[in-house]
């Protein structure tokens, strides 16, 4: 009943395969395995273990945590209705006559529903009754319960405000699939997507150059001069997802990409020109856990990021100057936009009626839903995982207690740049 569009359930060997998967990727998360980018080559895993997500799968914790996300991709809508309504269409006989869409690093799948629900209409209002394809990537620890969930409307979803989300499974004739290969390696067969969207994902690398554990700054943005081994493997991951979209993107087909960046400003995620810095509000949440006696020096010291917050310049220099991404794809548009804090937002408006306590209990979480791994991987192998757990869950009272006590000035502000790509014909 899951899967009704295609007329028939799973074959029981389908469901196996979806269950070792699930295994396999429950098994990697637990054990806090990385798969090195070398390793990617050969298991296609791309990336798996650099990022973990939080909560029990199939709860969607992330979408029902990181409200911001939705705000980010009502800014990018304009873009990619635009670009849809200048492309062409292929007809039936070419290659497949369903439109292809491609949603890299979706998370959960439940930010972004809106937004295909809303492609789904524009290309049906220049072809009426076209079959859509709605691919959804990620890694392949992934919440794929949660995907499915959303996707298929079996869990709701609602914005910052309340407003409920379309789900576009809901139209006829829309498939759903999944790719569990991570988005630095070539998803998808060659020549086969319309069209790529990909939010808030590409800052993650491919694997964890940890050059910042034993330095002040957990995170390469922070850094006065910008650590090279974050630098050299963000710039080799831009180029290795670039021809990779490359590879799968059909003939002027196009790529829309809003990834988090270090603007021009300085800006980046947590740290603009309102509020306090939420990487501050990290630094001392997390070296109060020392002075409470729960962790060490190397610990206090041990969180490097594995992400990277590109600058204009590193974006653009990849797409404009690499002879092999410039003959394959062409810069459309870039800019630059702050998204605020829609948490922050809603209650300095007045709009909430919530306690000091009760609006960071409830913004806090979205800064969790990100990072939790990666502060938890600063902590030493040999603590069990509930001594883990137990320090991490007092490093995120000491943030809720924080913000507590002024919460006006708390949020996390989203600095992204926004890239129009298209396929050369």
């Amino acid at each position: 009943p899951l899967f009704h569009h295609y007329g028939t359930t799973f074959s029981k060997k389908l469901l196996l395969t979806m269950k070792l998967l699930l295994l396999l990727s429950s098994a990697l998360t637990s054990h806090g395995m990385v798969v090195t980018a070398s390793d990617a080559k050969t298991c296609s895993a791309g990336g798996a273990g650099v990022h973990v997500p939080i909560g029990k799968d199939g709860e969607g914790e992330y979408t029902a945590s990181t409200k911001g996300c939705f705000d980010v991709i009502d800014a990018a809508t304009p873009l990619v209705l635009n670009e849809i309504k200048k492309q062409s269409l292929r007809p039936f006989g070419v290659g497949s006559p369903a439109f292809h869409v491609a949603d890299y690093g979706t998370a959960d799948g439940g930010t972004s529903l809106g937004l295909m629900t809303k492609m789904v209409e524009s290309i049906r209002e220049r072809q009426d009754g076209k079959e859509v394809v709605i691919h959804y990537e990620d890694q392949l620890t992934n919440e794929w319960q949660s995907v499915f969930n959303h996707a298929l409307g079996l869990k709701a979803v609602s914005d910052a405000y309340g407003n409920p989300i379309p789900n576009p499974y809901d139209m006829k004739d829309v498939f759903v699939e999944a790719c569990g290969v991570g988005f630095h390696n070539q998803c998808y067969p060659s020549s086969s997507i319309d069209f790529g969207v990909s939010f808030t994902a590409m800052h993650w690398l491919s694997r964890f150059p940890s050059s910042l554990r034993g330095d002040e700054f957990m995170h390469a943005a922070r850094c006065g001069a910008t650590p090279e081994a974050e630098k050299d493997q963000a710039a080799a991951d831009w180029r290795s997802i670039l021809l990779a979209r490359a590879k799968e993107l059909v003939p002027g087909g196009k790529f829309v990409c809003v990834n988090f960046c270090k603007s021009t400003e300085g800006y980046f995620l947590g740290q603009t020109d309102v509020g306090a810095s939420m990487w501050d509000s990290f630094q001392s949440s997390w070296d109060k856990l020392k002075e409470q006696g729960l962790i060490d020096e190397d610990e206090r010291l041990g969180v490097s990021f594995p992400n990277y917050y590109r600058t204009k310049d590193e974006f653009l220099n990849v797409i404009e100057n690499d002879e092999e991404v410039s003959s394959k794809l062409k810069l459309i548009s870039y800019e630059e936009r702050v998204v605020r804090c829609p948490y922050r937002e809603l209650y300095t408006s007045g709009r909430t009626d919530k306690s000091p306590r009760q609006y960071a209990e409830d913004f806090v979480p979205t800064t969790k839903t990100w990072s939790h791994s990666t502060f938890k991987s600063g902590l030493r192998a040999d603590r069990s995982e509930d001594e883990k757990e137990d320090i991490m869950n007092q490093f995120w009272e000491n943030y809720i207690s924080l913000v507590e006590q002024e919460p006006e000035i708390h949020g996390m502000d989203y600095s992204h740049a926004y890239i129009v790509l298209e396929k050369i014909e």
